[in-house]
């Protein structure tokens, strides 16, 4: 008997240690760590604004490569949520919820809300992105609330060691995944999701110097071809014509020139200007001729290659052709499109600016970029150029909200 009370007075007195030792401990923990990248605020903030690119840093994958997702809400910004679940218990299932998403400049900060098995309540996961001179810091914070329950408090002991193993292998996926997306600022760029139709075109393949003097002449001389093979078989422009870009070397470049064209008489493809202007300055006499010019001045302004009809392959029989002109079909599908009015030379980042808009966002980028020439390069000076630039993509994000 004596030995049985023994036996309960120590285990009384190991009780009322471990609760006053439970009650000393944090009530709440908080883990931080830090990475930096040479990346813009903007490109880091779009990658965590949703969950599109989620499986590609976070470190729940590592954990269990077959655990799944399953996406809701918007796919960016606040509301966005994903849930996961796991086989594994150490894994468990759970959702993050995207509660505040805000930018502003060369400052950004992310806010989820974490539930799974773990201990503790009031769990978020904190994102802190600012730019410094020459690197983005980003700071991602873990805090949660343990209350007045005891095993999390202790449970709380090991944080630092299990949530902060989990921030460090997150930050350094993501940073990884920053170094291969291109170094290009978009903020200033409006991008849209288009799609686009198949159109006849004729088209050359040409290489030349890559400067732009070299670019323009040999443009000029395909147009010429182009256009003489349009003027014997009776065809007409259907669109500006297309710049495709195949590989911009270091001292060459290699594209293809390609002109959307129609059969003379029917009616022309191009939508009708909504506007209450002269239809003189419209561009409405243009439009409802058969001019073979290849000219697009007359194009309203916000044409694009999504605006152009499906229309029927032409017989390739039916059409003679001279030199190296070819009679194929464009691109058909979804592509990205921005504006650009400026220099030619600026192209090429414009396309890089578009790349890193997409996989920033899960988007796939394919095929070959292309611009549409808005103007006429023999009249209008470089500096006032207008362009359409479009990047093919393919593969979005499938119904679960994360990219495959």
């Amino acid at each position: 008997m004596t030995r049985f009370l023994e036996l309960v007075v120590a285990l009384l007195i190991v009780f009322v240690v471990l609760v006053t030792v439970g009650a000393l401990l944090p009530e709440q923990r908080r883990i931080e760590e830090t990475v930096e990248t040479n990346r813009p605020v903007r490109i880091v903030y779009d990658i965590l604004n949703g969950f599109t690119r989620f499986e590609d840093w976070n470190s729940l994958r590592l954990k269990d490569p077959r655990i799944r997702y399953s996406a809701s809400g918007p796919q960016f910004g606040e509301g966005a949520r994903l849930e996961f679940n796991s086989f594994f218990k150490s894994v468990g299932s759970g959702s993050w919820t995207l509660t505040k998403s805000s930018i502003d400049g060369d400052e950004a900060r992310l806010s989820f809300e974490i539930q799974d098995s773990s201990f503790g309540e009031e769990k978020r996961m904190d994102f802190f992105i600012e730019r410094k001179q020459r690197t983005t810091e980003i700071t991602q914070r873990y805090t949660v609330k343990y209350g007045w329950d005891l095993r999390g408090r202790f449970a709380g002991i090991y944080a630092p060691r299990n949530f902060g193993r989990d921030i460090r292998k997150g930050l350094d996926n993501l940073s990884a995944l920053l170094a291969t997306i291109p170094n290009f600022d978009y903020s200033d760029v409006i991008v849209r999701s288009v799609d686009i139709p198949a159109q006849n075109i004729l088209y050359m393949e040409t290489k030349s110097e890559r400067n732009i003097t070299a670019v323009e002449n040999a443009t000029l001389t395909q147009l010429k071809w182009i256009k003489q093979v349009m003027d014997k078989n009776d065809l007409v422009a259907a669109g500006p014509f297309r710049l495709v870009t195949t590989n911009f070397g270091s001292d060459t470049y290699e594209f293809d020139i390609q002109q959307p064209v129609r059969r003379k008489g029917g009616e022309w493809p191009w939508p009708l200007p909504e506007t209450e202007a002269d239809p003189a300055e419209a561009g409405s006499d243009a439009l409802a001729d058969d001019s073979e010019s290849l000219d697009p001045a007359s194009k309203p302004d916000s044409f694009g290659a999504e605006d152009l009809p499906l229309v029927e392959a032409m017989d390739p029989t039916s059409v003679v052709l001279e030199g190296e002109v070819q009679l194929g079909r464009s691109y058909q599908g979804r592509a990205l499109k921005a504006e650009y009015r400026g220099h030619p030379a600026g192209l090429p980042v414009k396309r890089d600016q578009l790349r890193a808009w997409a996989e920033t966002r899960g988007e796939l980028v394919h095929d070959r970029a292309f611009e549409e020439y808005l103007q006429d390069i023999e009249t209008t000076t470089p500096e006032d150029s207008e362009f359409n630039v479009y990047w093919p993509v393919s593969g979005k994000t499938t119904g679960d909200g994360v990219r495959r």
